[in-house]
């Protein structure tokens, strides 16, 4: 009897124990266990973070324009007659005044020699005449002679005299006759293909040219603005000039500069566009006749602008919006109303203010509310959300 109390008490020892164990260090251990297994607070997502920058911002309008001469002047014969010599080369540039060809004037110097002797009879003729009119004003006096005869003395006079007259323009017009023998350049420019080599039989009709010669400094480029742009056109112009860029397409040099200085009388009505031209110095020749180029026209100059990368716009079913991290580091969606985007650069017009910050990639992930942490590799200064704004909008 005293055994089986002993081995009871012993036995009853043994579950206590067990049960102590099991308590203290397999319950703690599956606490800890479920401690590890229970959910972290929400995980920070990397993204791109940008600032709202309030700067100024030009409007520009590029377009596609072509390169026009100030002048192009088509070189003729304004005499029939035969080259006789040429004074320039195919593409060389001349100055106004430089002769450029020499025809045979041996006609026309002799038309010249012949007309001069003919106003030197005429001349002659007309001393005669003067001469009678004196003697038959005597004879008439002392009634020698009939006054008709008188009268017909002075008639002849008067028709020596226009004689006269018109032998001296016939002078001046072979002079200038004689002077189309020698053609000069009217302007300076750029010589063309010749036409007409030494002998070639050239005449005052012939429709082709014997050169053209096309001004090069300063020159013209032409293009095609939208109607809705001409009345800022017109007030800017009226205060100051617009600036206009002329790009050659694929090439490394800068875009030529110049300015705006003409605006069509017209608006196209089939294409709802207006004809304008910038001039350009053109003093490197950079831009050559009848070249297409990338036309950029600055209208005007936004001085307080709010401006985003474009990336950072997004479009939903309530329209255009951007995510704004808040100072907590969690984002919001607010619509914003963009004025217009350019070279990646977003003028916004309403929705954020200066200084905010907004996502610039990453968008896909987030959600109202969300946590955000800028990525490491989120650009120069990417790691704080304040990097600077990048592009050609400047």
């Amino acid at each position: 009897m005293t055994k089986r109390i002993a081995l009871f008490a012993l036995l009853l020892a043994a579950l206590m124990g067990g049960g102590y164990w099991y308590t203290h260090r397999a319950g703690g251990a599956d606490a800890q266990t479920a401690k590890a297994a229970a959910p972290a607070g929400p995980r920070a997502l990397p993204v791109v973070i940008r600032t709202v920058e309030q700067r100024s911002v030009p409007e520009r309008l590029g377009t596609i324009g072509s390169v026009q001469p100030v002048a192009a002047i088509a070189i003729k014969a304004r005499v029939d007659s035969v080259v006789e010599t040429v004074h320039f080369t195919e593409g060389q540039e001349v100055k106004a005044g430089d002769l450029l060809f020499t025809l045979d004037s041996r006609a026309l110097e002799a038309q010249l020699r012949q007309a001069q002797a003919n106003l030197e009879r005429d001349r002659a003729n007309l001393d005669k005449a003067r001469g009678d009119v004196k003697r038959y004003e005597q004879l008439v006096r002392s009634n020698t002679v009939a006054r008709q005869q008188y009268d017909a003395a002075v008639a002849a006079a008067d028709a020596l005299e226009a004689t006269v007259k018109a032998g001296q323009a016939a002078i001046e017009a072979a002079k200038v006759s004689l002077s189309f023998t020698r053609i000069a350049a009217p302007m300076d420019g750029r010589t063309g293909a010749v036409n007409a080599k030494p002998g070639t039989m050239v005449r005052a009709a012939d429709a082709t040219p014997l050169v053209t010669l096309t001004q090069l400094r300063p020159i013209t480029v032409a293009f095609n603005v939208p109607e809705r742009h001409l009345p800022t056109i017109r007030a800017a112009m009226e205060t100051s000039k617009l600036a206009v860029t002329a790009g050659i397409p694929g090439a490394a040099v800068p875009p030529a500069e110049g300015v705006l200085n003409f605006v069509d009388s017209q608006v196209d009505q089939q294409t709802g566009t207006i004809l304008v031209k910038g001039q350009f110095e053109n003093a490197d020749t950079r831009l050559w006749p009848g070249q297409f180029v990338d036309v950029v026209l600055t209208l005007r100059v936004e001085p307080q602008a709010l401006t985003l990368p474009e990336e950072a716009v997004q479009t939903g079913q309530q329209g255009r919006f951007v995510y704004v991290v808040k100072p907590d580091d969690t984002v919001e969606i607010r619509n914003v109303t963009v004025a217009r985007s350019q070279e990646g650069i977003a003028v916004i017009a309403d929705g954020v203010q200066a200084g905010e910050r907004v996502v610039v990639d990453g968008q896909s992930r987030l959600y109202p509310g969300a946590k955000v942490a800028a990525a490491k590799n989120g650009g120069k200064d990417g790691a704080n959300g304040k990097a600077p704004l990048t592009g050609g909008a400047s």
